[in-house]
């Protein structure tokens, strides 16, 4: 079988299983399988595709379209310019989380010594970006899974961050050191019990503890704010994905606890990111 009629079927039987992007996607999976560009595939669609490498696509696209998570089926993800490895057990990361990536970048001097903490630290996707983008930073990452932990040490040490970025297995502020921070940065788990239940089933095959977030979606913002002010510089800020109906409630929390609030909007025009500073 060529290429070309592989990818045809490929696309149809995504389109069936009512895949949003079924190109994309059995194309990125055609050329995880040959172990070559996107581009390639559509320059050598004539070519032959072994048996062995056929039913490993087929097989592939079978689980895309069981609403298996694309990014742990091509086991990488492309984040803020950076490759990053993701496996199951480790939330993928997402494109508008860049958006609170830029953000604290804007708030971070280029040629200045800075330390940031990340609680929930995941794929290492937020820290690593900041790393690569800000040469003198610093930065601690927290998680209580392993497998996060284990991943986000692989990811910095491929791009060359593992030097600037500490690790540390722990519940919230546990295990941090008695230290000031010049930024807390988290995308925490912020989708309620409720809101769960209407999420899209492949999304349901990543981690639950990564997504939700207890009945109304913002416990853990509240405790990030009470439990990290004290960590934080006279300087400092919080940077925090929330969910788009979240900023008044997290906006509330924040200045309960005396941060001005910026709320910044997304791409679609949703509330996407909240930075809380010090007064």
């Amino acid at each position: 079988m060529k290429i070309k009629k592989a990818l045809e079927l490929g696309v149809k039987r995504l389109k069936e299983a009512g895949i949003k992007t079924p190109v994309t996607d059995t194309h990125l999976i055609m050329s995880k399988v040959l172990g070559v560009p996107r581009w390639k595939i559509i320059v050598e669609k004539d070519k032959e595709i072994s048996p062995e490498k056929r039913k490993r696509f087929f097989s592939l696209i079978e689980k895309r379209a069981e609403r298996y998570p694309l990014g742990y089926i091509l086991g990488e993800k492309e984040f803020f310019n950076i490759k990053l490895k993701v496996e199951e057990g480790v939330l993928i990361p997402r494109p508008e989380t860049e958006i609170l990536v830029e953000e604290v970048l804007k708030r971070i001097p280029e040629n200045e010594k800075r330390t940031g903490l990340e609680i929930g630290v995941g794929s290492g996707a937020i820290s690593i970006a900041l790393l690569k983008n800000r040469k003198k930073l610093i930065m601690y990452g927290v998680d209580i899974s392993d497998k996060a932990l284990q991943i986000s040490a692989l990811n910095a040490k491929i791009n060359g961050v593992l030097d600037r970025f500490l690790l540390l297995k722990s519940n919230l502020f546990e295990k941090v050191p008695d230290i000031k921070f010049d930024f807390i940065v988290s995308n925490p788990p912020y989708i309620s019990e409720e809101e769960y239940r209407e999420l899209e089933e492949e999304v349901k095959k990543e981690p639950y503890e990564a997504l939700v977030s207890g009945k109304e979606g913002t416990e853990f913002y509240e405790k990030i704010v009470k439990g990290g002010k004290k960590f934080l510089k006279e300087k400092g800020f919080f940077a925090f994905e929330i969910g788009w109906k979240q900023a008044q409630a997290v906006r509330y929390i924040l200045e309960n606890e005396g941060f001005k609030v910026s709320v910044i909007k997304d791409l679609q025009g949703h509330d996407r990111v909240i930075i809380g500073e010090r007064q």
